[in-house]
């Protein structure tokens, strides 16, 4: 009898550290992009990566509509590497700044908080070294941080 209950304690313990594991790893994957940082941070990314789809996904719905995904998976990566004569950049987000009661465009929504992120590309091109600072903002829908342009 006692050599089962001596079996038994390591596999209790292994099954301890595995719920605590899988608790942890949920824990953090729910925390990814619960940050307006991150899904700006996530969006230039992808964007660097040539993902141009996986950076859609990431627009509010205002965008999605504004752009079809096929339309701007095209066109972005058109700009990049035919216009540009580039593969990739470096990025980074050199400012932000927190605003209530902000509105991407005149006939479009209020949304009750955004944070504006300035967001600075360095390209290496065919045609020299060249910066571009866009301003990026994130807002919350339906419980997630999403990103939208000013126009």
């Amino acid at each position: 009898m006692r050599r089962r209950r001596k079996n038994a304690v390591p596999l209790v313990i292994v099954i301890i550290l595995l719920i605590i594991l899988i608790v942890s790893v949920r824990l953090f994957l729910s925390f990814a992009n619960d940050d307006p940082e991150d899904i700006v941070s996530t969006f230039y990314h992808y964007e660097q990566e040539g993902d141009f789809g996986s950076a859609w996904e990431l627009f509010h719905l205002v965008l999605q509509e504004r752009f079809s995904k096929n339309a701007y998976v095209t066109e972005r990566s058109h700009i990049y590497m035919s216009h540009y004569g580039v593969t990739t950049f470096e990025y980074e987000i050199v400012e932000e700044e927190e605003i209530q009661n902000w509105k991407m465009a005149e006939d479009q929504e209020t949304f009750p908080t955004a944070y504006k992120m300035t967001v600075e590309q360095k390209f290496k091109s065919k045609f020299g070294t060249f910066t571009i600072l866009q301003d990026v903002y994130a807002v919350q829908h339906e419980g997630e941080w999403r990103i939208v342009w000013e126009y």
